[in-house]
């Protein structure tokens, strides 16, 4: 740019707008290249939660919800991207408030989102596998039994987001179940099982949602088995099977 400034300074203004039309031909030419790469393939978004400050549950051996989810999001991104569009809500280890991560499915027209999860309790026996599809509850929420705390709701949804995920209910419900069974198939040091509940970060996402929890990290056996990248592995083929069943009967 020096170069033809100096040889061209008497035309500053050309100079710019001949370079703002080849930026925006490049622009343009990048963008249709992608938008025909997506046309035939369906978008799916995957939330590994926490990141950064926020480390969710904690196992005894010191493993980290956080690490947990982000690891299994990109093997199911693996899985995953021969077939579809894949987009993580987070990459790496940093904190996204959950406004953030509604957004960018609702924004990228998502066909599903799915947000990724380890259980915690004071009750070292707590353990299991659980798949939530969002439910309202109106009047006070009391949690209990394997609802956490993740499930209360506050001021921070996007208004024009806030229980959009009401009109996805049925199709939600459906996805819990087709992941269900496959995960059943994978997985052997647990039962999975679908539960409906208020869940926060599903309660924006205008397309079919689930949050999946893999396993409790204080329960020490279960913590040690998704500390095993093989049983992420198998968690990764029977999430990525369950979504293909679903595709195959919900269009």
């Amino acid at each position: 740019m020096l170069i033809y400034c100096n040889i061209f300074s008497n035309y500053p203004y050309i100079i710019v707008l001949i370079s703002s039309v080849v930026l925006i031909m490049a622009g343009t030419t990048d963008v249709i290249a992608k938008k025909t790469s997506y046309d035939n393939k369906k978008i799916i978004v995957l939330d590994p939660g926490h990141g950064g400050r926020d480390k969710g549950a904690q196992g005894m051996n010191g493993i980290y919800e956080k690490t947990v989810s982000l690891k299994l999001a990109h093997i199911i991104e693996k899985e995953l991207e021969d077939q579809y569009n894949v987009f993580l809500t987070r990459t790496d280890d940093y904190q996204l408030d959950i406004p953030g991560r509604i957004d960018a499915a609702n924004h990228l027209k998502a066909d599903l989102f799915i947000s990724i999860h380890s259980g915690g309790s004071f009750l070292h026996k707590a353990s299991g596998i659980y798949i939530y599809y969002y439910n309202k509850i109106s009047g006070p929420t009391t949690i209990s039994g394997n609802v956490t705390l993740k499930t209360i709701k506050n001021n921070n949804i996007r208004l024009q987001w806030h229980n959009i995920q009401n009109r996805h209910k049925i199709k939600s419900h459906i996805l819990s179940e087709s992941v269900k069974s496959r995960i059943n198939e994978h997985i052997g040091f647990a039962k999975c099982e679908v539960q409906s509940a208020p869940v926060l970060v599903l309660s924006g996402a205008d397309m079919p949602a689930i949050f999946i929890e893999t396993g409790y990290l204080s329960n020490p056996a279960e913590e040690k088995e998704l500390n095993d990248t093989k049983v992420l592995f198998d968690f990764a083929k029977g999430i990525s099977k369950g979504i293909e069943d679903f595709f195959k009967t919900n269009n």
